[in-house]
This record gives structure tokens, sequence and C-alpha cells, in this order.
């Protein structure tokens, strides 16, 4: 894996984790009436996609498990269509989508760590 590849990954794991922080502990309800989570959250979801857009085709067919259009689709609709944000949208998609495609991140990015270490040759 290249190393802005590599680090395009971070970027995507780190802003879902502090995503993630944001809405810790709150309800849908009270996300839905505290602009500055909404804000925040995102910010978030834009560099997400920002960095996903920047992944290397190689590594997105070799990782088509990852919804990769999904998650630029999804920023792309933020920046263009911030006057009408759908907000449960934004909530479902923190909290329902971003932990199974952050554990997808995590596991590609430990294994090309491994790779580095000459433990496998996987990605």
């Amino acid at each position: 894996m290249k190393d802005e590849d590599r680090i395009r990954i971070q970027h995507m794991i780190d802003a879902s984790n502090e995503a993630f922080s944001f809405i810790e502990g709150i309800t849908e309800e009270n996300f839905s009436k505290n602009r500055m989570i909404i804000l925040s959250v995102i910010k978030d979801i834009e560099i997400i996609g920002e960095a996903a857009s920047r992944i290397s085709d190689e590594i997105k067919i070799r990782n088509s498990d990852v919804p990769w259009q999904d998650i630029i689709g999804m920023r792309n609709r933020l920046i263009h269509g911030y006057f009408d944000v759908d907000i449960k949208l934004v909530w479902n998609t923190t909290k329902n989508n971003f932990l199974l495609t952050n554990s997808k991140l995590y596991f590609k990015l430990f294994m090309q760590r491994m790779n580095i270490c000459g433990y496998f040759n996987t990605l």
C-alpha cells in the first residue's frame, strides 16, 4: 500500500472516531437539536469522503467491500447540498455505518502493517 493511501485511510479512521466521540452518550433527539455537534459531525463526514476520494483506484478495487462511492457521495451531498441536509441521515450514517466501515479500515491497516513487517503479503 502506498504511503498516501495509508495516510488517507488513517485520516478516515481518525475522523470517524472523532465523529463517534461527538455523539457518544447522546440521543438522536439531542443530536438533532445541537447545531454545534451536527456541524462537527458533518465536517468529519466531509473529511472522510474527501480522503476516500483520494484513495488510489488500486486500493478501492482490491477492497471493494468498503463502500467507497457511498462515502464519497455522502461527502459531495453535504458539501454541495449544505442548504438541505437530512439530519436523520447524518445521525444514522454516523451511528450505524461508521462502525462497520471503520472496523474494515482498521483491519486493512493492521494487515498492511503486518505485511511491512514481513508477516503477510495480502494488501
